[in-house]
């Protein structure tokens, strides 16, 4: 009886993980610590914010893999293990509040890991002249292909910076008639193009996240619109959705710095009186019941205004609900 009983709880944890979405992470952030140009830093700290409430939510995914400093900033070079950083900076925070998180919601996995992007030291971008038949020098792009190759689900690539790893990918895969890889790939990007933010109706694609590396997003744009790809482009609905609707002030966000992610999501970048995490679009659209789903966005890359501007409104009007959320589970991790 005993064995029945645990065969069916095996069953049914296997069950439950397989329908969370599977998701890859791929993100510009580095340790906000270190000193440059962008926000008083070498890189943009929102994704610190948006990682922090990852983590908060990490019940809800099943997830892969987190590759950080996938960027092209020359201070990288001797910057340090930024893997090491990310390990010990949000898993010690994840350590010590998921035992709180399992008791009072459950679900989540007992730690997540994170590694250092192939582009991190090289700075390299991609080239639209190369054909990339070997993944012998991109380490990270080639877990992600291994991923995908053992997965029978869809692997969800969420993108929060630079689009190189991911061109490569796709590059690899056409070069090497890996169509069938692809199949089980969409990409889910934040802020690539934009006719409303940054970007213009007659050039969309003047914004931070295709500017870091045009080649990139104009390959990748290319390939979803002719259907090699799947790619979801959230535009700003992150940044004019999400964070401009949230809610304001310290009193608010202090609340959350009871638990050791919500302390991170709070301050890793505070501005203009909210949280700025807007790559966080990204996971809200594929859980889908925020407001704004997949559903509402198209599949083959392009970003129409009207679309951008009613997903961006219909985010503003779940803002304070999101945020709640994040808030709830922030106290749950200390709650005993």
């Amino acid at each position: 009886m005993m064995k029945k009983i645990v065969l069916v709880l095996v069953f049914m944890t296997s069950l439950m993980q397989a329908q969370k979405p599977k998701v890859w992470i791929y993100s510009d952030m580095s340790d906000n610590t270190l000193k440059g140009k962008d926000h008083g830093t070498v890189n943009d700290p929102d994704d610190v914010s948006a990682m922090a409430g990852y983590l908060l939510m990490a019940n809800m995914f099943d997830t892969k893999g987190i590759v950080i400093a996938s960027t092209h900033r020359s201070e990288h070079k001797t910057s340090g293990n930024q893997a090491d950083w990310a390990n010990a900076f949000f898993g010690e925070a994840y350590k010590k509040d998921v035992i709180h998180l399992n008791k009072n919601i459950g679900g989540f996995p007992s730690t997540i890991d994170f590694v250092q992007s192939c582009i991190k030291v090289s700075a390299e971008k991609y080239d639209p002249t190369k054909n990339y038949n070997s993944l012998k020098n991109y380490n990270t792009v080639e877990l992600l292909l291994k991923e995908a190759e053992k997965s029978n689900e869809i692997i969800n690539v969420l993108c929060w910076g630079s689009l190189t790893e991911p061109a490569i990918l796709v590059n690899y895969c056409l070069a090497n008639n890996k169509k069938d890889i692809l199949n089980k790939i969409r990409f889910i990007a934040h802020w690539t193009n934009s006719p409303l933010h940054q970007g213009s109706i007659e050039q969309p694609w003047k914004v931070a996240n295709c500017n870091e590396d045009r080649a990139a997003c104009e390959y990748l744009k290319e390939k979803a619109l002719n259907g090699f790809i799947t790619y979801y482009e959230c535009g700003a609905i992150g940044q004019h959705g999400i964070v401009s609707g949230s809610p304001k002030g310290v009193e608010y966000f202090d609340q959350f710095k009871k638990s050791n992610l919500g302390k991170i999501f709070a301050e890793g970048k505070f501005a203009h009186n909210s949280v700025d995490h807007s790559d966080a679009a990204t996971y809200w659209v594929l859980l889908g019941d925020w407001g704004v789903g997949l559903k509402d966005i198209t599949s083959n890359g392009t970003n129409l205004l009207e679309m951008e501007q009613k997903n961006e409104n219909q985010f503003k009007l779940y803002s304070t609900n999101i945020h709640n959320e994040l808030l709830r589970r922030s106290n749950a991790a200390v709650s005993k």
